[in-house]
């Protein structure tokens, strides 16, 4: 255990119960973050006090200590890393719960706490950077994952240590200097701003990291997305086409057996252009392919499913525009038909880079200053391909 620095693979000291202590509560009792900081804290004094008056420690406070841990893990998850202030009942955690990979591909859940408004009260700076640190692990979670949430909530968790360290330095307090120089208090205030400024730095390049991984992420998750379109789309039509010939044999009609395999071809033509179609956008290093990754990973996924389908649909009209006549021209002959009708469906399926997003402008939170403004700029300069780029 340590206070005031950094706890990796933090353990609490682990103590019996002493024989007056209260009678262990159930285990479904909530322990919050600061719930532990606030027994944490007054572990802390009764070691301090114990120790400047020569007693030992009251092991109930340690026992409570204790029991609100093992608490908080169960349900969190172990503490990987601690910063606990050491003059104020406040502290920043990052916890990592393993779960069973049936809920979760990923193995571990991180997730970064907060409890610092006791320490912050006095110094609205650090608290506002403490709140960025927050907000941008708070998207963090939503949106990555595997060992690049992990990475970022680890330098998040870094930064939010060194703000709060920074609160725990002693400020001596001199006699006012002669009038006309500024005064220990307003030195104070210079050297805050400038450290605060130095740690907004490196969050604003954690959220750059995060924006680069964030988009990187998203593209994959369209990927799968648009394969599930074609699977579904592959597995509808394989299960229409026979419906649609059972149907002309019951009626006693025209057999358009030749009609429907040529209609399925152009379904499927379709919906693997309008694939390649977003394959190369995303291959493209002029940034013609663009996402809202923070509308969350569900919907990201989502999106890439309806692009086959839209595929799909271009094929369909591609095919009614061609057996109406309405063009007026000739088919190279009935062997060619497949080849003809396909290949003019699979161009067909690029078209669906014209389709608009239903999404629309998805509003960002929390964002940092040079983040968020090179955010705007490329947002601006992307206008146009956005909406039809994904």
């Amino acid at each position: 255990m340590a206070t005031g620095t950094t706890l990796e693979e933090g353990v609490a000291p682990r103590a019996a119960a002493p024989p007056d202590a209260p009678e262990q509560r159930d285990g479904s009792e909530l322990v919050t973050f600061p719930d532990l900081v606030r027994a944490h804290q007054g572990w802390e004094r009764e070691l301090y006090g114990a120790d400047r008056d020569g007693q030992k420690p009251d092991r109930a406070v340690e026992w409570e200590f204790n029991r609100r841990w093992r608490q908080f893990e169960r349900k969190y998850g172990r503490i990987e890393t601690a910063y606990w202030s050491v003059r104020h009942a406040s502290a920043v955690a990052l916890t990592i719960k393993d779960v069973p990979k049936k809920h979760r591909r990923d193995e571990r859940i991180p997730k970064f706490h907060r409890a610092t408004d006791w320490a912050t009260r006095d110094e609205p700076d650090v608290a506002r950077a403490l709140d960025e640190c927050e907000i941008l692990a708070a998207r963090t979670e939503e949106i990555l994952r595997g060992p690049s949430e992990l990475i970022a909530l680890r330098r998040i968790t870094a930064v939010a240590s060194h703000l709060l360290g920074y609160v725990d330095r002693a400020w001596g307090r001199e006699s006012p200097p002669p009038t006309g120089q500024p005064t220990p208090d307003w030195l104070h205030q210079a050297d805050c701003k400038k450290f605060v400024e130095t740690q907004k730095e490196e969050l604003e390049d954690i959220e750059r990291f995060y924006r680069r991984t964030g988009n990187g992420q998203a593209k994959i998750l369209f990927f799968w997305g648009m394969v599930q379109g074609l699977i579904f789309l592959a597995l509808a039509t394989a299960v229409a086409g026979p419906i649609i010939w059972a149907v002309d044999e019951i009626n006693g009609g025209p057999d358009h057996w030749g009609e429907e395999q040529l209609l399925a071809i152009c379904v499927m033509a379709g919906a693997l252009g309008a694939f390649l179609s977003v394959l190369t956008r995303m291959a493209a290093l002029s940034g013609k392919f663009h996402l809202d990754f923070e509308v969350g990973r569900t919907n990201v996924r989502w999106l890439g499913l309806y692009r086959p389908l839209v595929g799909g649909i271009f094929g369909v009209a591609t095919f009614m525009l061609l057996a109406s006549g309405i063009l007026q021209t000739n088919t190279p002959g009935p062997e060619q038909d497949y080849a003809y009708y396909g290949i003019l469906a699979f161009f067909s399926g690029f078209f669906e880079r014209f389709t608009k997003l239903p999404t629309g402008d998805i509003p960002s939170v929390g964002e940092t200053g040079a983040a968020a403004k090179a955010d705007k700029a490329e947002s601006a300069a992307g206008a146009g391909q956005a909406q039809g780029g994904a």
